[in-house]
């Protein structure tokens, strides 16, 4: 991407933040009617071509819905939604999104993955030795001498979807990877809150209860396990 469309994007950006920020705030109600894209171009004294693709992407994550006659409304996104709509407001209203909503994220992150292990336990194949190899992972980078936790997130999430992939359902294994931003954000807060070695410590043990072929009690510390990240989380906000 060169200098000037690299400029583009950066203006389209900032101009969709603006709009979804003060639809997220309120300012923006259900139902209120917007401005052209020409008039919005004016008053954001950008490009209209980078107003429509701002317009055109937060149509799509259910902000907004243009009609027949190109008149434009903003639109109650908690019905609209989809899966672009929650990795935005992780991304950008993160502090504010995730205070109000981390359990429901932690009970689809269950529902998913508790069906995952199901299925990967209901199979006579050996997964130990595959799962093993992303803890150790994990371990590599937060010995290292300068951690990445951003890295240590993408290993804790490699090892999650791992169990989607192998229990031989890829629409779940696709479900769970959608959800990559969030679960990716949902870990960097367990590792900053409860550091590097205690969460490789319970990924260890939640390995060994997995072992144990016991699907009830391996979804049971999964659950206890989300419920522990999420009040030690609650505590340090």
């Amino acid at each position: 991407m060169d200098q000037k469309e690299t400029g583009k994007k950066h203006l389209k950006d900032q101009f969709l933040n603006q709009i979804a920020s003060e639809i997220l705030d309120g300012k923006l109600k259900p139902g209120d009617r917007l401005p052209t894209e020409r008039e919005l171009a004016g008053e954001a004294k950008i490009s209209r071509s980078a107003v429509h693709l701002a317009m055109e992407e937060l149509e799509r994550m259910g902000f907004i819905r243009t009609n027949a006659r190109h008149a434009t409304y903003v639109e109650d996104y908690l019905k609209n939604g989809n899966i672009e709509t929650l990795n935005y407001l992780i991304t950008f209203s993160r502090d504010r999104f995730a205070k109000d909503h981390m359990q429901e994220l932690l009970d689809m992150r269950l529902a998913i993955e508790g069906r995952a292990i199901e299925l990967l336990l209901e199979q006579n194949d050996p997964f130990e030795e595959t799962l093993k190899e992303y803890l150790s992972c994990a371990r590599a980078i937060a010995e290292a001498e300068q951690p990445d936790d951003v890295q240590l997130a993408g290993s804790f999430f490699e090892f999650h979807h791992e169990i989607c992939v192998l229990s031989g359902n890829f629409i779940l294994s696709m479900m769970f990877n959608s959800f990559r931003n969030v679960t990716l954000s949902y870990w960097q807060d367990a590792i900053r809150t409860l550091g590097a070695k205690k969460c490789i410590d319970l990924e260890a043990q939640f390995l060994d209860t997995l072992s144990g072929r016991n699907s009830e009690k391996s979804i049971a510390f999964l659950r206890q396990e989300f419920e522990f990240f999420r009040d030690q989380i609650e505590q340090e906000s």
